[in-house]
């Protein structure tokens, strides 16, 4: 009896200890993803600047004007030269290469498309996160999430653990988001293609 006892035990340290390192890879990968997020959007500051630059009216400097002297060197006479006649250039041969004719190719046939919306939003995703690019991680965060990351995240985990379109419609909703502006309407769609 004793031995299962010490068994449990040393199994319920083992669940502890694997919960641990549970939470801590969830805390670095928040952190790297945070760093990510804060690296994506100084190179979108960047790139305003850069545009700032070239859009910049270019200063025009005078360069001084130096006057100077002009010394003339004394003209040397060269001989003639003899030039001798060049003699005719013969014609390449030109090989033609044989022609290779390949195989024709075996034609596969044409996969059905899983689901109807497939067409109009695109492949459908078993997480959220798989649909939202880099570029529209920031794009969201600064429009729909007032550049709250951590309220993103949480967001984006609460809508993946709903069962249907409908619910995270529902979710969203206490936001108050402007449903005319485009970010809103890609959101929808990145929406579709998690519930279908």
């Amino acid at each position: 009896m004793n031995e299962v006892i010490k068994y449990f035990e040393s199994l319920e340290a083992r669940i502890s200890k694997l919960e641990q390192a549970q939470a801590a890879t969830a805390e670095k990968l928040q952190a790297n993803e945070a760093k990510l997020i804060a690296i994506g959007e100084h190179i979108v500051n960047m790139m305003a600047i850069l545009k700032e630059v070239q859009n910049a009216p270019k200063a025009v400097v005078k360069e001084p004007v130096v006057e100077q002297k002009v010394v003339e060197e004394p003209k040397v006479v060269e001989e003639p030269k003899v030039v001798e006649p060049e003699k005719p250039v013969e014609p390449e041969k030109v090989v033609e290469p044989e022609k290779v004719v390949e195989p024709e190719k075996p034609v596969e046939p044409v996969q059905e498309v899983a689901s109807p919306n497939a067409a109009l939003y695109g492949k459908a995703v078993d997480d959220i996160r798989q649909a939202i690019s880099l570029g529209d991680r920031f794009l969201y965060q600064r429009e729909l999430f007032n550049q709250q990351a951590e309220l993103m995240q949480l967001t984006l985990t609460e809508l993946n653990a709903l069962g249907s379109f409908d619910e995270a419609m529902n979710y969203i909703s206490r936001f108050n988001w402007d449903t005319e502006s485009s970010t809103y309407q890609q959101f929808i769609i990145t929406l579709h293609r998690r519930f279908g």
